[in-house]
């Protein structure tokens, strides 16, 4: 790019920073051409003031003016604007991909759960699986229930009540994928989070049941203990399950 290119550069980028001078580009792009008598009025200042905005436009070559009879008629040249189209595009593109990341990284961690935890059992994935499944069976290590494996599925648990829960967890079957994760909605306590359970055999021939919970509450998540509570809840139903697999 020459001198007189860098200066024509110059000239439209400070043409252009002005918001009248922005606003005179939009009404001459809306119209084949107007002389300076039909301009004014579209702003609360003089013919003067508005002449000498667009003097700076023709400077820039934003604008031709041509002599009819007595009158000077202004229209817009837009080829000049192509620059700055192809500068606005570049740092659109740079932010269009910052924000795509930026999405990417708070959508996983919306995704990310409140609780997980990992067990490891001795067995095999079709006794860790009926161990999930079966009403029967999830009685002996979580609580007495009437669960079905069935998508939609309404239940609940009924652990025994105490002074300040009423001992009751309604669910729902959301998702069976047999025998590798089966999730349910946990709603207690005026609380409703979602419950994973995956299961996966490992190299050694054990099989690793992992435990995901989302959806606390914001205010759940920062009371003391709360997390940590729900974390050491699992644990202690996991131990019931070791004993029942062994």
């Amino acid at each position: 790019m020459d001198v007189n290119d860098m200066n024509q550069s110059k000239d439209v980028y400070n043409a252009i920073a002005d918001p009248t001078r922005r606003e005179l580009l939009r009404i001459l792009a809306n119209s084949k051409e107007l002389p300076l008598y039909e301009i004014t009025p579209h702003f609360k200042m003089g013919r003067t003031a508005v002449s000498k905005h667009l003097a700076i436009l023709k400077e820039a070559n934003l604008v031709t003016a041509r002599k009819v009879g007595r009158e000077t008629r202004y229209r817009l040249n837009a080829a000049p604007l192509q620059e700055v189209q192809n500068w606005v595009s570049f740092y659109e593109n740079f932010w269009n991909e910052s924000f795509l990341k930026l999405k990417q990284i708070l959508e996983e961690q919306d995704m990310k759960p409140d609780v997980s935890v990992d067990f490891t059992f001795a067995t095999t994935v079709e006794k860790v699986w009926n161990a999930l499944t079966d009403s029967n069976v999830l009685a002996q290590w979580i609580w007495n229930n009437d669960f079905k494996a069935e998508v939609g599925h309404k239940f609940q648990f009924r652990a025994e009540p105490s002074e300040w829960w009423d001992g009751i967890v309604d669910c729902e079957v959301l998702t069976i994928d047999e025998p590798n994760s089966i999730s349910y909605t946990w709603a207690s306590a005026g609380e409703t989070t979602t419950v994973v359970w995956t299961v996966t055999k490992e190299a050694d021939n054990t099989v690793r049941l992992r435990l995901d919970q989302s959806g606390f509450s914001e205010e759940t998540k920062a009371r003391e203990g709360a997390i940590e509570g729900a974390k050491y809840g699992w644990t202690s139903m996991a131990d019931k399950l070791t004993t029942i697999l062994a």
